[in-house]
């Protein structure tokens, strides 16, 4: 069965959040700081440019239910925080310039 553009984006982002994972099919804070690293410098690079931090509280800003572990639904809202700001930059926003960051 071929997939759809958009299912397959959202297989890719189910592949990458396991490309991080550890066996319990959870992400720690090092493996999240390491995933937005490899896979979001420009974001971050924008951030940093704008003297904004973003990698400082995003795990505990995520991590609701404080058991030291990024779940798969709470990793799909730290991806719809960045995509939700690269869509305002795709309307002409600077990167990182939203209320999340």
């Amino acid at each position: 069965m071929n997939n759809t553009p958009a299912e397959k984006s959202v297989m890719d982002m189910i592949d990458l959040f396991h490309k991080y994972t550890k066996p319990d099919d959870t992400i720690d804070k090092p493996g999240l700081l390491k995933l937005l690293k490899e896979n979001f410098p420009n974001f971050l690079k924008a951030c940093e440019e704008r003297g904004k931090d973003y990698l400082s509280h995003i795990f505990e800003d995520k991590e609701k239910n404080k058991d030291q572990k990024i779940q798969f639904s709470e990793f799909l809202s730290l991806l719809g925080d960045i995509s939700t700001d690269y869509h305002n930059h795709s309307h002409g926003a600077e990167l990182c310039s939203g209320d999340n960051q």
